[in-house]
């Protein structure tokens, strides 16, 4: 059984000060199910290039709710400006109980 999972408003901000990507946006919960907790993986690309990951956990995710989140990623290392425009993304659920 798949575990559905809406992804919506994902925006990509460069704070160059701190050279990290702040990610943000809502996940709703489509699966017919409640959680206490679900922990998304999310693979960011520019073009084929894989530049980092990172893990978004959503504490009590009940069924049809939504909840937004916030997370940055300063691994990168890239020392250049990224343009929002040029990320791409995966995102799906790796554990939920």
């Amino acid at each position: 059984m798949a575990m559905r999972f809406l992804y919506n408003d994902i925006n990509f901000t460069q704070d160059t000060q701190e050279a990290v990507l702040i990610v943000t946006g809502n996940i709703t919960n489509n699966s017919g199910k409640d959680f206490n907790a679900v922990v998304f993986r999310m693979a960011l690309f520019i073009k084929t290039r894989c530049i980092g990951h990172l893990t978004i956990t959503m504490n009590g995710f009940r069924n049809g709710q939504t909840k937004t989140f916030k997370e940055s990623v300063s691994e990168l290392g890239l020392g250049l400006k990224i343009s929002p425009e040029l990320i791409r993304y995966e995102i799906f659920p790796e554990s939920a109980y």
